[in-house]
C-alpha cells in the first residue's frame, strides 16, 4: 500500500514538472501574433502557429529556451509551469538571416545570393502608409518611379524600365506581349493593402525568369491563407480607413482569413478614390511657372470651351478611383502537399492622361479629351506545393495561371466632334514547374516555363454629336497577334564552406511571334503579316566570399535576353505629339527587329559591425547588344507621314549598335541606443547608346537619387523622419527618342529636388492603431525625372487600423 502511494506521489510530481507550457509570441510594437517563431530543444523543434501560439509540451520545466525568427531579434527566456506566457519579440532593423524566394523561386537566405536583393516587409508596407503600389516603391527609395498621371507609376531599376523590368505577382509574370518600351502604369493593378512583402532583385534575372528581366525582377507576394492548428476556426481580420489631403482622397480596406486544419480562405477588398492632385506651391525662383495648370477644357452646351483654372496648383484631370479584390482558397492534403486557388481582380475608373490634357497648339488646347479606359486585370491561378523528399526533388512548385487584361485609349482633339477609341484585350496563359533538390553541399533547382499571349486590337471613331461610328486604325495588328514562349533552366548553389559559396545557372529560351495586318487602308504597309522565331541561351555565375564574419564580398556575372514583342514589332503609335518645341513623331512597325542581349557584371562589398551597423557598396556594368531604340525611319520611302491631321516625322523601333549602363549604389544602416535606427541609400546611373559610331544619351536613365531616414520606436510609439532627393537631369543628358519627356521639363532639364517628411504611428491596443504623416513638409514644387505630372505638395495622411485574431 505504501509503495503504491509513493508511486502516485512521484507520478503527480512528474506531471507537475512536465505541465503543458504555452507561449503567445507577439510583435513588440504592434502586439500582433508572430507565426513561425522557433524553439529547438533536445533535438525537437517547436513552432508558433498562425496566431502566435507555441505549445512546449515535452519540455521539462523550469527550463531556459531560445526563441528565434528570421525577422526578429533572438530572445532567451526562462519558462516555468505557467499555463500561458506572453513573449514580445523586437523586429530586426539589420536583418542578416532574412530569406527570399525571388532569386531562385525557392526559400533561401539573402546572404547566400550573390545579387543585390531589397525586401520590403509587411511591417514596412504598413509604416509607409501609401495607397498605391507605385507610391510604395517610390517611398521605399529602392527604385526610381516615373509618372505620366496620378493613376500609375513606372518603376526604373538601374536605368531599365517597362518591358525590360519583370513584374511578378505570386510567381506569375505580369509582363505581356504589349508591354511597351515607353512608360508603363501596370503596377497600378497591384493592391498594396494585400501585400505580404515585396522583393526586388537587381540585375539580369533571365536565367530564372526568362525574357524581360534585363534590369531586374520585382516580385510582389500577396497574403497567403493561414490554416488552424487546433480544432477551433482561426479567424483574422484586418481593416483600415485612410485620408490623404493632397488629392482630397480616401481609401478603405478589409480582409478576412478563415482557417481550419485542412481548409483556409483569405478574402481582401480595397477601394480608393483620388481627387485632382495639388502640387507644391514653393517653386524654384528661376522657374516660377513650372508645372502650373493654367487651363482646362469643359464642354458647355455641346461646345468645347477653354476655362481658366482659378487654382493653378490644382492639377485638374488627375482624379481617378479603383477597387481590388483577392480571393484565395487553400487545401492541405497532408503535411507535405498543399493546393491553392488564387483569384485576383483589379479595375479602375477612366484615368485621364494628364500630360496630354496640358498640351497646347497655337495657344489653344490640343485635346479636349485624352484618357485611358479602365485598367482591368484579372488573374486565376492554381498552385501545387509539395514538400517531400524523393530521388529527383525535395520540393516542387507547380503554378498554372490564366490572366485577362484589358486597356484602352480614348482621345478627341479640341473642338472636334470625333472621339477615337482604341481597345486592346490580352489573354495570357502561363505554366511554371519548378523543382529543388539538395545533394550534399549542392542546392540544385530546375524547371520549365511556358507562356502564350493572344492579343486582339480594335478601334473606332465616334461622332459624339450624332452618335455614329466609323473605322479607325488600330494600335496593334487588327488581324490578331500571338506570342509563344518556352524555356528550361537549371541552377546550382554550391556551399564549399561558411566562407565561400559558388552559384551558377543556364537557361534555354524559345520565342515565336505572329501578327496579321488585315486592313491596310490607313497605312499601305509592304506586308500583310509578320512572323519571328527567336532562341537564346542565358547564363549566370556568382561567388560569395566571407573572409571574416563581418565582411562579405560578392561578384556576379550574367547575361539577359529580351525577344521583341508585339509592341516592339508591330505597333503604330504617335510617341511624341507636336508642340511649340517639338515635331510629332510617328512610330511605325519594323518586322526585322532582333532580340536584345545584355552582358552584366556587379561587384559588391558589405561590412557589418555586430548586429548594429551595416555598410554596403556596389558597382555594376551592363552592355546591351542590339539595343532596341526609337530611331528615324521611313514609310514607303518617305521620312514623313500624314497622321491624325498632321504631318509627322517617321520613326521605328530599331536595333542600335549597342548601349552601356554603369552605376554605383551605396547604403548604410545603423541601430543605436536600442530605439533609434539610421538608414541612408544613394544610387547613380550612367547610360549611353551608340548608333553608327555616334554616342548619345540612353533613355530611362534617372539622375542621382536617394533616401535618408531616422526611425524611433518606443513602447507604443513609432516615428520616422526621412528625406528623399534627386539630382539634376541636365538637358545634355536627355535622350532624343522622346521617352524622357523633355517637353514636360524646364528649358534646362529637370531640376534637382529634396523633400522632408514625417510619419508617426501609435498602437492604442493590440487591435487598434493610428498613423499620421506629413509628406513634403516644405510644400516643394517638383517633378521626378521624365514625369509629366508634378508631385504632391504638402500632403497629410491619416490612417486608422483595426486588426483582430482568435
Amino acid at each position: 500500500m505504501l509503495k503504491t502511494i509513493v508511486l502516485l506521489v512521484i507520478a503527480a510530481c512528474l506531471s507537475w514538472v512536465a505541465h503543458s507550457q504555452k507561449l503567445q509570441i507577439v510583435d513588440n510594437y504592434t502586439n500582433q501574433p508572430i507565426a513561425n517563431a522557433v524553439v529547438v530543444q533536445n533535438q525537437k523543434t517547436y513552432t508558433s502557429n498562425a496566431i502566435g501560439l507555441m505549445d512546449l509540451t515535452g519540455i521539462t520545466v523550469p527550463a531556459e529556451i531560445k526563441l528565434e525568427h528570421p525577422n526578429y531579434v533572438s530572445l532567451t527566456i526562462q519558462i516555468s509551469n505557467q499555463e500561458l506566457t506572453v513573449v514580445s519579440l523586437l523586429e530586426k532593423s539589420i536583418d542578416l538571416d532574412e530569406v527570399t524566394v525571388s532569386a531562385s523561386r525557392f526559400l533561401e537566405k539573402k546572404s547566400d545570393v550573390p545579387k543585390r536583393i531589397e525586401s520590403i516587409r509587411s511591417s514596412e508596407l504598413q509604416r509607409m502608409n501609401q495607397s498605391s503600389t507605385a507610391d510604395v516603391l517610390s517611398s521605399s527609395g529602392a527604385v526610381f518611379v516615373q509618372k505620366s498621371q496620378l493613376g500609375g507609376g513606372s518603376p526604373v531599376i538601374r536605368g531599365f524600365e517597362t518591358n525590360k523590368v519583370l513584374l511578378v505577382v505570386d510567381g506569375v509574370p505580369l509582363n505581356n506581349a504589349i508591354y511597351r518600351g515607353g512608360h508603363l502604369q501596370n503596377v497600378l493593378t497591384i493592391d498594396p493593402a494585400s501585400l505580404e512583402s515585396v522583393e526586388i532583385v537587381y540585375g539580369p534575372g533571365s536565367v530564372v525568369y526568362g525574357s524581360d528581366a534585363l534590369g531586374g525582377v520585382m516580385h510582389f507576394h500577396t497574403i497567403q491563407p493561414q490554416f488552424s492548428e487546433t480544432n477551433s476556426i482561426l479567424v483574422k481580420t484586418n481593416s483600415y480607413g485612410r485620408y490623404f489631403s493632397a488629392a482630397n482622397g480616401y481609401s478603405g480596406h478589409a480582409s478576412l482569413n478563415l482557417g481550419w486544419k485542412r481548409w483556409s480562405s483569405f478574402t481582401s477588398f480595397t477601394y480608393s478614390h483620388f481627387g485632382d492632385l495639388t502640387q507644391g506651391k514653393v517653386r524654384n525662383s528661376k522657374y516660377p511657372d513650372f508645372g502650373e495648370r493654367t487651363f482646362y477644357v469643359e464642354r458647355i452646351n455641346g461646345v468645347d470651351s477653354m476655362m481658366t483654372n482659378s487654382n493653378k496648383n490644382k492639377q485638374i484631370g488627375s482624379a481617378y478611383s479603383q477597387y481590388d479584390i483577392i480571393q484565395k482558397i487553400a487545401f492541405k492534403q497532408n503535411d507535405h502537399i498543399v493546393h491553392t486557388l488564387n483569384m485576383q481582380l483589379s479595375n479602375s475608373s477612366d484615368i485621364d492622361r494628364y500630360d496630354r490634357l496640358t498640351q497646347t497648339k497655337n495657344g489653344l488646347p490640343r485635346f479636349s479629351e485624352w484618357y485611358y479606359g479602365p485598367q482591368f486585370r484579372s488573374l486565376i491561378s492554381y498552385v501545387l506545393s509539395i514538400n517531400k523528399k524523393s530521388k529527383i526533388y525535395d520540393q516542387v512548385n507547380l503554378n498554372v495561371s490564366q490572366q485577362w487584361i484589358e486597356e484602352s485609349r480614348h482621345d478627341r482633339a479640341y473642338k472636334s466632334d470625333f472621339l477615337n477609341h482604341r481597345t486592346e484585350k490580352v489573354r495570357v496563359s502561363t505554366l511554371l514547374f519548378d523543382l529543388e533538390k539538395r545533394l550534399g553541399k549542392h542546392e540544385i533547382r530546375y524547371g520549365i516555363f511556358a507562356k502564350y499571349d493572344a492579343i486582339q486590337s480594335t478601334a473606332d471613331k465616334q461622332n459624339i454629336v450624332v452618335d455614329t461610328s466609323g473605322s479607325l486604325d488600330t494600335r496593334y495588328p487588327d488581324g490578331g497577334s500571338s506570342m509563344l514562349t518556352g524555356a528550361i533552366y537549371l541552377t546550382d548553389a554550391f556551399e564549399l564552406s561558411d566562407k565561400l559559396i559558388l552559384s551558377g545557372g543556364i537557361r534555354a529560351n524559345y520565342v515565336n511571334l505572329k501578327a496579321a495586318f488585315n486592313d491596310r487602308t490607313f497605312y499601305p504597309f509592304p506586308y500583310s503579316e509578320t512572323k519571328q522565331n527567336n532562341s537564346a541561351l542565358n547564363g549566370t555565375i556568382g561567388i560569395i566570399v566571407q573572409p571574416v564574419k563581418s565582411i562579405r564580398i560578392s561578384l556576379n556575372g550574367s547575361t539577359g535576353f529580351r525577344a521583341p514583342n508585339i509592341d516592339d514589332l508591330a505597333k503604330v503609335f504617335e510617341s511624341v505629339v507636336e508642340t511649340s518645341n517639338t515635331s510629332g513623331k510617328l512610330v511605325v512597325p519594323n518586322t526585322t527587329l532582333k532580340p536584345e542581349t545584355v552582358y552584366s557584371g556587379e561587384l559588391g562589398v558589405s561590412y557589418r559591425y555586430k548586429d548594429h551597423i551595416q555598410v554596403s557598396a556596389l558597382g555594376y556594368y551592363s552592355r546591351i547588344e542590339h539595343v532596341i531604340a526609337i530611331l528615324p525611319s521611313t514609310l514607303n520611302g518617305a521620312d514623313t507621314a500624314f497622321y491624325n491631321t498632321n504631318y509627322v516625322d517617321v520613326y521605328s523601333a530599331q536595333n542600335a549598335n549597342y548601349g552601356i549602363i554603369a552605376g554605383a549604389e551605396g547604403s548604410i544602416k545603423a541601430q543605436f541606443l536600442k530605439h533609434w535606427v539610421l538608414g541612408s541609400s544613394i544610387n547613380y546611373t550612367h547610360g549611353r547608346i551608340y548608333v553608327e559610331g555616334e554616342e548619345k544619351p540612353l533613355d530611362h536613365i534617372p539622375p542621382v537619387y536617394g533616401k535618408t531616414s531616422l526611425q524611433f520606436t518606443w513602447k507604443k510609439l513609432q516615428a520616422e523622419f526621412f528625406s528623399q532627393y534627386s539630382g539634376w537631369k541636365k538637358l545634355a543628358d536627355y535622350s532624343d527618342s522622346g521617352e524622357d519627356n523633355l517637353a514636360y521639363a524646364t528649358a534646362d532639364g529637370m531640376p534637382a529636388w529634396v523633400t522632408y517628411n514625417l510619419r508617426i504611428g501609435y498602437q492604442f491596443t493590440p487591435q487598434l492603431s493610428a498613423q499620421v504623416a506629413c509628406e513634403n513638409i516644405l510644400d516643394k514644387n517638383y517633378r521626378t525625372f521624365a514625369s509629366n505630372i508634378s508631385a504632391p505638395g504638402r500632403n497629410f495622411i491619416l490612417t486608422l487600423r483595426l486588426n483582430t485574431f482568435k
